[in-house]
């Protein structure tokens, strides 16, 4: 029984992993089966649920164990789906022991981020600016969608970095975009051209992933788990309009 712990445990680990890194649930199923049958089990039933992962494995012979593991805290890090995704693979071609795949995944857990997280705020700052661009935005309404978009960025990973939920990070950095470009339009009377602006400075916040997941879960017949991702996307996109109104509400009555 004890390789089948193993298998068990690592199999766990693999399915957190890929939960928590943004993977719909047909690919952590399939990331946790495959681990556990390349690590010994003959027989693998998995459940998943929106903030949980649970597997059961047997050997063939009438053994069988279960656990479980909490998932909960969402997230999107292709990096690492990636690297489970190859780790996964290499463990079946190449017969990795337990051992050497609990080594791998913890090299993966504590890899860096592939880019500097100054370097992300630039970007999501200029495809907020973008997005102002391709609307019709005039400069000045394009460089503040740009600080608006920074500066929201940096406030929803300040607060999500403390472990609050998504509404109030969205919520939060929604209205400091919408904020900055507002009271900034006000100031230089950019006028209706600000309209663009403002629809552009939150788009940062669409959750894309999440609604791209649900839907796929819904596909796949994982109804409960698609509706729980689509009502998560809601609230960020509800969020998102509650911080964006505040914003323009506030700056319109002192200015």
């Amino acid at each position: 029984m004890a390789g089948l712990t193993d298998a068990l445990d690592v199999s766990l680990e693999v399915g957190e992993l890929v939960q928590r890194s943004g993977g719909h649930t047909t690919r952590t199923v399939d990331a946790m089966v495959r681990t556990a049958r390349s690590l010994g089990a003959v027989e693998c039933d998995c459940a998943i649920s929106s903030v949980n992962v649970a597997i059961t494995i047997g050997d063939g012979r009438g053994g069988w164990l279960s656990g479980g593991r909490n998932a909960g805290r969402f997230g999107i890090d292709f990096s690492t789906l990636a690297a489970v995704r190859n780790l996964v693979t290499e463990t079946e071609e190449n017969g990795l022991t337990a051992g050497e795949v609990r080594s791998r995944l913890a090299v993966i857990r504590g890899a860096a981020p592939p880019y500097p997280v100054p370097v992300v705020m630039l970007a999501l700052g200029a495809s907020s600016a973008a997005f102002a661009a391709l609307f019709h935005a005039p400069a000045l309404a394009i460089g503040l969608t740009f600080l608006g978009g920074w500066a929201g960025a940096w406030t929803r990973h300040a607060i999500a970095g403390r472990g609050q939920p998504p509404f109030v990070f969205v919520t939060a950095a929604a209205f400091v975009a919408a904020a900055i470009v507002a009271l900034g339009g006000q100031m230089l009377q950019i006028g209706a051209g600000l309209d663009p602006a403002l629809a552009a400075c939150t788009l940062f916040l669409v959750p894309g992933v999440p609604l791209l997941n649900g839907t796929a879960d819904l596909l796949t017949s994982h109804y409960l788990n698609g509706l729980v991702k689509l009502a998560m996307s809601a609230v960020i996109v509800a969020a998102a309009a509650v911080g964006l109104t505040v914003a323009i509400a506030l700056v319109g009555a002192v200015t």
